[in-house]
């Protein structure tokens, strides 16, 4: 019987492990980098990421450093995000300027994963894909009278820090529906993951010199609270 079914699976072009291959769970403390492509906007992004889930801290930058985004959930009582970015006033123009926003016991501030969380994939086996055999899932879902899917690929390295065990490195993340990371509209989106690495981050990584004054920006509305995470 256990032979009958493997053969079966078999002339499916499967192959048992590829089945008993469960979504991955990402490390709690990683770097990575790659672009943000929104195809019909004609945009590509390009994104250098760190996440620390152990001390409550996020950043990602953008067009190699150009805005930079800090996430710290750590900092008591409720969190703050930070922003530095070029800003054009009556006075200068395309001055780095730091904004601050501090999160409310209503609305917290969060860290920022750059990676979807895969619980809910299914798998649906494996293919050749960028030059890496990936291991494909998919989650659909309709939200309000749009059907969303989501498809994310997926190499496997042996672990640095676990021998025995095999690392999950993410190749594409496609979003056909609303972006599940970065939170905005309904549209066509991908991520491109160049490199990904699961290390210790220096505390530097999510400092600000000394000398950068911030302003803060006072506002009840999460509106901008998102826009100051995810630009």
């Amino acid at each position: 019987m256990h032979f009958a079914v493997f053969l079966l699976l078999a002339l499916c072009g499967y192959s048992a492990e590829v089945l008993a291959t469960k979504p991955p769970k990402w490390d709690e403390t990683y770097i990575t980098k790659g672009t943000l492509y929104i195809p019909y906007a004609e945009i590509a992004e390009p994104f250098y990421a760190w996440y620390d889930k152990t001390t409550k801290r996020s950043r990602i930058d953008y067009y190699g450093g150009m805005v930079k985004t800090y996430q710290l959930a750590s900092v008591m009582p409720y969190g703050t995000s930070l922003k530095l970015a070029p800003i054009t006033t009556d006075e200068e123009l395309n001055k780095v300027t730091c904004l601050q926003l501090n999160g409310t016991a209503e609305n917290r501030v969060q860290i920022q994963t750059i990676l979807p969380d895969a619980r809910n994939f299914t798998l649906l086996g494996t293919e050749s894909f960028l030059g890496f055999t990936c291991d494909k899932f998919r989650l659909e879902e309709v939200i309000g009278e749009k059907r969303n899917v989501y498809t994310l690929w997926v190499r496997y390295k042996k672990s640095p820090h676990y021998p025995a065990a095999r690392q999950p490195i993410p190749v594409r993340y496609e979003m056909r529906g609303y972006n599940t990371l970065l939170g905005s509209h309904f549209d066509h989106y991908f991520l491109d993951y160049d490199s990904y690495e699961h290390d210790d981050i220096p505390n530097e990584v999510f400092e600000l010199d000394d000398s950068e004054l911030c302003i803060a920006f006072l506002s009840k509305s999460c509106v901008y609270l998102n826009l100051i995470e995810n630009l």
